[in-house]
């Protein structure tokens, strides 16, 4: 069940680093189950593959059945249900019979198959069948993706503060949109109404960095 895929400690080690910066542990980060619902991988590989150990199902038709499975249990209507095969048949343009025969193993997925199901559940091209390790890679990114996103956010402020201080912030708000000088001046009102500290790269308060 092992492949020669596995996920580069380097990538790790930027993930973990990052969620260092904002106070979060490495399991709280990188944590396997989070991981396993958003890629669709069995957990137990999931934690293989963070620990470094090339691990995974190599046979595409089983990791589509694994990761079909996994959609039909955890992606629920408003109200908690599982959606029906009759359901997944009107809303992905598959017949309820293929959508009956791809959920008992009983059918071998087509392209269009997989296309059609992804849409349906709202996951990306290649969610259905891409290696176990690719699926977790593309998982880890889109994680390191929102780290940097909350560490540019909370960084912002004070980088501002230390390039230009609060004389300089203002006389550049003379150049900005209307938008952007009201989301300045609720820094520069929270800057000058708390301590300095409270507006350290870690618990910067104010806006987020960049337009919404």
């Amino acid at each position: 069940m092992t492949e020669a895929f596995s996920i580069p400690p380097a990538v790790m080690d930027r993930i973990a680093g990052l969620g260092a910066r904002l106070g979060r542990g490495r399991e709280e980060v990188m944590d396997p189950r989070a991981l396993s619902l958003a890629c669709g991988v069995p957990l137990d590989v999931v934690r293989e593959l963070l620990r470094g150990r090339p691990a995974g199902e190599p046979d595409i038709h089983r990791r589509f059945r694994q990761r079909l499975d996994l959609l039909h249990d955890t992606h629920r209507k408003d109200t908690g249900r599982k959606y029906s095969h009759g359901e997944i048949a009107a809303q992905s343009g598959i017949s309820r019979q293929q959508v009956q025969a791809l959920l008992g193993g009983d059918r071998r997925p087509t392209m269009d198959h997989c296309s059609r199901l992804e849409k349906f559940f709202h996951r990306p091209a290649g969610f259905l069948q891409s290696e176990d390790a690719d699926a977790l890679a593309g998982a880890l990114a889109e994680v390191e993706k929102a780290l940097l996103r909350e560490w540019t956010a909370r960084d912002a402020p004070a980088s501002l503060y230390a390039r230009h201080g609060v004389d300089g912030i203002a006389l550049r708000a003379a150049l900005l949109s209307e938008r952007d000088r009201t989301r300045l001046l609720r820094w520069l009102d929270a800057y000058m109404t708390e301590p300095l500290a409270a507006v350290s790269p870690v618990r910067a308060p104010g806006v987020a960095a960049g337009p919404p």
